[in-house]
């Protein structure tokens, strides 16, 4: 996973550095140049998009996702294992059908349509919804083994 891990946090470093850069190359074309970059609000929106879906797997996998650890804080200790395994069971469900099934469906679905300003291909910006589902799934898969081997220590 730490293989994993730092290629994602590559990936992300990438994003977010073009990211800072456009948004710098967009106010010296607006404010400096007079001529807005027709290219740059596109290119951000999409990634912007693309650091979402990547980083949600990403904090999933860290167990950094607020809404999963604030559910289980509230179980006895015997409990907290077999909750956490339910919720990765339901977080591994969602992932299958609702990112990976409905992401390729939807990134098929885009086929032949063009982005407006950059003219690229829309299914340059809907996978990365099946590949968060992936990732997610990924992460899931580790997560559940983790926990069951930490429930078989316990007993």
């Amino acid at each position: 996973m730490k293989v994993l891990d730092k290629i994602i946090e590559t990936v992300l470093a990438i994003l977010v550095a073009g990211m800072v850069l456009g948004c710098i190359w967009q106010v010296i074309t607006r404010f400096i140049l007079q001529d807005p970059s027709k290219y740059t609000e596109e290119l951000l929106r999409y990634m912007l998009i693309w650091v979402t879906m990547i980083g949600v797997p990403y904090a999933y996998g860290k167990d950094k996702h607020l809404s999963i650890n604030l559910l289980v804080k509230n179980f006895q200790p015997k409990n907290e294992n077999a909750m956490k395994l339910f919720i990765e069971c339901i977080v591994m469900l969602l992932s299958v059908c609702v990112m990976i099934i409905g992401g390729v469906m939807v990134t098929a679905n885009s086929a032949g349509q063009i982005s407006p300003a950059m003219q690229l291909p829309m299914q340059v910006y809907y996978i990365c919804v099946p590949i968060s589902g992936v990732l997610m799934v990924i992460y899931g898969v580790n997560r559940i083994l983790h926990l069951i081997a930490a429930r078989k220590e316990m007993k």
